[in-house]
């Protein structure tokens, strides 16, 4: 069976109602994520940065492979960014140095608890 995404830009307030089922096409509608999931990709840092403490998975290219992890950014007086910053990792015991963060994706939603 094939499967096809669409992502279709809509005026907030003008989503329209949707239902599992439902004829779409000539086909069933399965999901519906309310947001682009296009962007759900893996993004290179060389190319763009995570937002600041943004919960993200990171790629070693080293070969820890993906983690969880975040950029930390550095503050200085009065609370002002000084435009360093550090990758934190969830665990602890990855050794930062010898990490070589090549790649980010955005944590996908946690899963339904349907079973």
């Amino acid at each position: 069976m094939g499967k096809v995404t669409f992502v279709v830009e809509f005026e907030d307030g003008k989503e329209p109602a949707v239902h599992s089922g439902m004829a779409v096409f000539g086909g069933k509608l399965i999901s519906v994520a309310w947001k682009d999931t296009t962007e759900e990709q893996a993004v290179s840092v060389a190319e763009r940065l995570p937002d600041p403490n943004d919960t993200v998975l990171l790629y070693d290219a080293n070969g820890e492979g993906w983690i969880i992890g975040w950029r930390s950014v550095w503050y200085g007086p009065g609370q002002k960014e000084t435009g360093q910053w550090e990758w934190t990792y969830q665990i602890d015991d990855l050794d930062a140095e010898e990490m070589n963060i090549t790649y980010w994706a955005p944590m996908p939603d946690e899963p339904s608890m349907e079973y």
